[in-house]
């Protein structure tokens, strides 16, 4: 029963990760082009309810979604889980933040999509905008901790609220369109579920 459970797992995470790559790439075949208007919608409206709090607020929240704070935290929790002996779900999170910047890099340089103009003075950064490194990186780490934290519904919850308004963060600021925090969210969830595919077999096969 065990085996038939893990083995219904791993499918149902391996077709979780071709849908999200599906929509990925056709996303980004659409960007630019047929999605321009949704973006400027999407960054005129959110533009229009600007406030000094607001901007402050997410100013704040954008940098739980930096490089510098996943990579930290994700450090943190890893090292954690070598100290209490949890060593595969160590690996298993170094893992999940190594690949998650490398394919970054890879889809940034693939799909070099200029960035839009930033608002409120934000800095624009260097690097290109599709797909937003912010949204694949905090759903990546803050989505990898709440699940091999085995934490109750409440904090699965709070972490995908915090993962969400990361992503509002970039649009708010005007550093990406609302396409690029998309298919951030879509790289990381087809990277998520690739991963857990593999931990549940590794998992099967020492049984």
């Amino acid at each position: 029963m065990f085996q038939v459970k893990s083995r219904r797992f791993e499918l149902a995470t391996l077709l979780m990760a071709s849908i999200a790559l599906l929509c990925l790439f056709w996303l980004s075949s659409k960007a630019g082009g047929e999605t321009m208007q949704f973006d400027a919608d999407v960054r005129g409206a959110i533009h229009s309810i600007g406030r000094p709090w607001l901007t402050e607020l997410f100013g704040t929240i954008t940098l739980l979604g930096s490089q510098a704070a996943v990579t930290g935290i994700s450090g943190c929790a890893a090292l954690t889980l070598f100290l209490v002996g949890r060593r595969d779900r160590a690996w298993l999170m170094v893992a999940v933040m190594a690949g998650a910047e490398l394919l970054l890099s890879m889809l940034k340089v693939h799909f070099h999509r200029p960035r839009p103009e930033a608002f409120f003075g934000a800095p624009l950064p260097g690097s290109y905008s599709f797909p937003s490194g912010h949204a694949l990186l905090s759903l990546c780490c803050y989505g990898a901790l709440a699940a091999l934290s085995g934490a109750k519904w409440l904090v699965r919850i709070l972490a995908a609220a915090l993962i969400l308004a990361i992503g509002v963060s970039r649009v708010y600021l005007g550093v990406h369109y609302p396409t690029d925090v998309i298919g951030g969210y879509l790289a990381g969830i087809a990277w998520l579920c690739c991963l857990a595919a593999i931990y549940g077999r590794l998992a099967t096969m020492k049984r």
